[in-house]
């Protein structure tokens, strides 16, 4: 009777599905973990960062008490938040673009 070296290796078929439920076990694990890490750093991402957005909401609250006090404005958006950083950074393309090409200082 010829033994293989590596016969106390080798699995049996049940082991071999055992091993197999636990590999896709935890590969599915390390899917949820990599998708929710994913997430969280999609939201981590600052879509403002030239904007205070607790600032530009409350000024954009109070603005709206006293010009249109009828309406009761009480949440401001995200999308509304977004629109006003666009508006600033086309404000400072504009302002770079005018400048005099002297010095080092934009003033």
């Amino acid at each position: 009777m010829v033994r293989s070296h590596n016969s106390h290796f080798s699995k049996s078929a049940p082991d071999k599905i055992v091993v197999s439920l636990n590999e896709s076990a935890t590969q599915q694990k390390k899917q949820i973990m990599e998708t929710t890490e994913m997430k969280e750093t999609l939201k981590s991402i600052n879509t403002t960062p030239h904007l205070c957005r607790s600032k530009v909401k409350q000024t954009a609250l109070e603005i709206a008490a006293a010009i249109r006090p009828a309406n009761k404005f009480s949440r401001v958006g995200m999308s509304f938040v977004e629109r006003i950083e666009a508006k600033v950074r086309a404000a400072i393309r504009e302002e770079v673009r005018i400048h005099p090409s002297k010095g080092k200082t934009l003033l």
